[in-house]
């Protein structure tokens, strides 16, 4: 009887498999996560939306100097439009000029393939 005893998984392997086994779905749940790090279409159309009002907004208030409204309203309009620019930048990471590179990643697969 001894013998069977040990054939079977104690209560420690058990919760140590359980733990191991939450652990590797968290991690897959984390790289889902990542993988869907977009800005919403919906939310692009608020930014925008959002940014058009705010700007027509700014219209809406009468100045004596309409020299002075108008540097007002344009370099409010400069403010959004860098701010979106910069969303859609860091929205996009592996396009553009400051795109991030495949070259480590694939430095680091020959050194894994090499024997």
């Amino acid at each position: 009887m001894k013998w069977m005893r040990n054939r079977f998984p104690t209560k420690e392997l058990y919760a140590e498999s359980l733990k191991r086994l939450d652990n590797l779905t968290q991690y897959r749940r984390l790289r889902i996560f990542a993988g869907n790090n977009a800005v919403p279409p919906v939310i692009w159309s608020v930014l925008l939306v959002g940014g058009a009002i705010t700007v027509s907004y700014a219209l809406f208030f009468g100045m004596e100097n309409i020299k002075a409204q108008y540097m007002i309203t344009a370099a409010l309009t400069v403010t959004i439009t860098l701010i979106s620019f910069l969303i859609y930048v860091l929205d996009h990471p592996f396009t553009g000029t400051s795109k991030v590179s495949a070259e480590p990643l694939k430095q680091v697969m020959e050194i894994v393939r090499k024997p």
